[in-house]
């Protein structure tokens, strides 16, 4: 692995998601260890304002990446443009709440074409161009919901169960290229994820900041899989099974 103070003067990051919350916490942290940054979200608006308090250089590529094909494009403007990255930041996610048939299709099919489909497609496509020159670092923003089933949000959490399984395996193949690969864990964040999931908070949600500051101090160590928040790691202990029966309750009431 290359020395992740490294890689900033090797390339740009970039974050997907990055309009607010914790996409946009990851993104300041990020420059302020010396990294460009490219960001990428639907709201262009909210990515030019963020890209004006960035203390290095920022680049602003509005992209909807529940359409089919979105990802790809996004990777080719932004290499047609000569930006060259050595770390991707796959944040970019949405979720939603209630009884798995009454779920919209369509929001499942959006759900599934971002926090699945087009975090594969620019993983490939990031790996491809770092395990072949020899470095670079990739970080797939997963859940604690990756763990264990959870009735009431079940695709969500399916999808980031997909992802995290995926993440862990491509992590052992990028690794003898020299590329680190980590999947990022946390719990409920204090952001605006859960208004347009139509979930409640809950209560003790972390701040988007304060999570992202872990996140990139472990991920800047390597770190597998990055939990951010004491009681979410001692939770990985528990079995399955009991987590499962508390989301179900919790998310009923």
């Amino acid at each position: 692995m290359r020395n992740f103070n490294d890689l900033f003067d090797r390339g740009a990051a970039l974050v997907t998601g990055a309009s607010r919350g914790l996409g946009y916490e990851l993104a300041l942290q990020l420059a302020e260890r010396g990294f460009d940054i490219v960001l990428s979200g639907r709201d262009e608006k909210a990515l030019s304002a963020l890209a004006e308090k960035l203390p290095t250089k920022a680049y602003v590529y509005s992209a909807d990446l529940s359409v089919p094909g979105e990802a790809k494009q996004l990777y080719k403007r932004i290499k047609a443009d000569g930006i060259e990255l050595s770390v991707l930041v796959n944040n970019a996610g949405i979720g939603a709440s209630g009884e798995a048939w009454i779920v919209p299709e369509k929001t499942d099919c959006d759900m599934t074409e971002i926090n699945v489909n087009s975090a594969v497609t620019l993983t490939k496509l990031f790996l491809s161009d770092a395990c072949g020159r020899g470095y670079g670092a990739l970080l797939n923003v997963c859940s604690v919901g990756a763990f264990q089933p959870g009735p009431y949000t079940a695709s969500y959490y399916a999808s980031k169960a997909y992802l995290h399984s995926y993440t862990l395996a491509i992590r052992h193949e990028a690794k003898k290229y020299g590329v680190t690969v980590s999947s990022l864990c946390p719990g409920p964040l204090d952001t605006e994820f859960f208004e347009h999931a139509s979930a409640k908070k809950p209560k003790g949600a972390m701040p988007a900041k304060k999570a992202a500051e872990y996140a990139v101090k472990k991920f800047f160590k390597g770190k597998k899989t990055i939990v951010p928040g004491f009681y979410n790691r001692l939770a990985r202990v528990v079995p399955a099974g009991i987590k499962t029966r508390f989301i179900a309750k919790i998310k009923r009431n």
